[in-house]
């Protein structure tokens, strides 16, 4: 599956742009904790929507294929 298979995979699962730091780690098979320090080691990025982290399906997506 390519990047942008993947992407619009998600895009059609989820029918938003951001996920939850729990969506995030169900999508990428890891725990919180691993999304956590994926995001320490600026491995990850994330924003802050009203206090909580979330990730963009784009952010996501460009992890998992150029990790």
């Amino acid at each position: 599956m390519s990047q942008l298979d993947f992407l619009t995979m998600l895009r059609d699962n989820y029918n938003k742009m951001l996920l939850t730091k729990k969506e995030t780690a169900n999508e990428l098979n890891v725990s919180e904790a691993t999304i956590d320090r994926l995001r320490q080691n600026g491995q990850l990025n994330s924003k802050k929507v009203l206090g909580q982290v979330m990730f963009s399906l784009d952010e996501i997506a460009r992890f998992l294929y150029d990790a």
